[in-house]
C-alpha cells in the first residue's frame, strides 16, 4: 500500500507579535470585587481589534526591572491571561476588568495600582466567530467572563434574541454587561444558597426550554462545571460543536490553571 504525500510546504507556525508596553491611564473600583484598568500610550498603537471573546496575556516584570521583549534571552515575565473588555482604535485605549477573588498576582497588582504604572501586554488572541444565520444565542458566564460576555453580545446580529445568565457571588457583584446594547441578564446569586461556584449556570442549562438549531451556546466559567454543560448540550440537546463555545477560564483549587481549556478531550 502507498504511504500518503506528505505535504513539501508545510505552513509555518504564525509568529507572535512580541508583547507591547502599556501604560495605566485610569484605575476603577466598578464593583466591591472587580476593577477595571485602562491603559494606554507605549506600544498601544500597534495594539490590533480583538474578535469578541479573545484573550491577552498581562505581563509583570520585576518592579524596577529591565525586562524588554526584545530581550529574548532572558526569562518571559509571569503573565495572567484576561478578556480586553473594550478597545478604542482612535485613542488605542484598552479595558480590562479584573476580578478580585484572593491572592494573586494580578489579584495583589491591581490592589496598588495607579496612572502610570507600567507593564506589557501581549495579544489578543482567539476570540469567536458568529455563525452565519445565528438567531439565538445562549451566554452562561461566572464573573471571569462577563468582560467576555459583554463583548459576544455587543457583536451579536442586531435580530438576535439573546438570553444571558451570569452566576455572581452576591447582587454586589451586578452591573451592567454592556453600555451600548440593551441586555438584562439573569442573575444567580450563589451567597443566598452555598452553591458551589458553576452549579448555577449548570442548573440553568439543564432548566432552560427548547432552542432553535440557529442558537449559539457560549459558556464560560469554572472548567468542570463548563465541562458538564458541555456534555448536556451534546448528549441531550444534541447541539452541534459548529453552534457551541465553551471555555474553562479557572479550575477549583488550581491557580495559574492554563487559558486553553475548551472541554474537547
Amino acid at each position: 500500500m502507498a504511504e500518503p504525500a506528505q505535504a513539501a510546504n508545510p505552513r509555518p507556525r504564525k509568529k507572535r507579535p512580541p508583547p507591547k508596553r502599556a501604560e495605566v491611564i485610569q484605575v476603577e473600583r466598578i464593583v466591591p470585587r472587580l476593577t477595571r484598568v485602562t491603559f494606554g500610550g507605549g506600544d498601544m498603537a500597534a495594539f490590533s481589534m480583538p474578535k469578541p471573546g479573545a484573550h491577552i496575556k498581562l505581563l509583570f516584570p520585576e518592579p524596577g526591572g529591565t525586562w524588554s521583549p526584545a530581550d529574548t534571552d532572558a526569562p518571559r515575565p509571569p503573565s495572567r491571561t484576561y478578556t480586553p473588555r473594550r478597545f478604542d482604535a482612535d485613542t488605542h485605549e484598552l479595558d480590562v476588568e479584573v476580578v478580585h477573588h484572593g491572592d494573586g498576582l494580578a489579584a495583589n497588582w491591581v490592589r496598588t495600582a495607579k496612572p502610570g504604572d507600567e507593564l506589557f501586554i501581549g495579544g489578543p488572541g482567539g476570540g469567536l466567530d458568529i455563525p452565519d444565520g445565528t438567531t439565538h444565542a445562549v451566554l452562561l458566564a461566572d464573573e471571569t467572563a462577563m468582560p467576555a460576555a459583554g463583548m459576544i453580545v455587543e457583536a451579536l446580529p442586531e435580530d438576535c434574541e439573546a438570553a444571558v445568565f451570569c452566576e455572581v457571588a452576591d447582587a454586589d457583584d451586578e452591573r451592567p454587561l454592556s453600555a451600548v446594547r440593551d441586555v438584562s441578564p439573569t442573575w444567580l446569586h450563589r451567597a443566598e444558597t452555598g452553591a458551589v461556584q458553576g452549579s448555577l449556570l449548570e442548573h440553568a442549562a439543564t432548566a432552560l426550554g427548547g432552542m432553535p438549531e440557529t442558537t449559539l451556546w457560549w459558556i464560560a466559567c469554572e472548567a468542570g462545571a463548563m465541562r458538564r454543560v458541555r456534555k448536556h448540550l451534546m448528549d441531550d440537546r444534541g447541539v452541534e460543536k459548529a453552534w457551541m463555545n465553551t471555555r474553562g477560564y479557572w479550575r477549583l483549587g488550581e491557580t495559574n490553571y492554563p487559558d486553553h481549556d475548551y472541554g474537547e478531550d
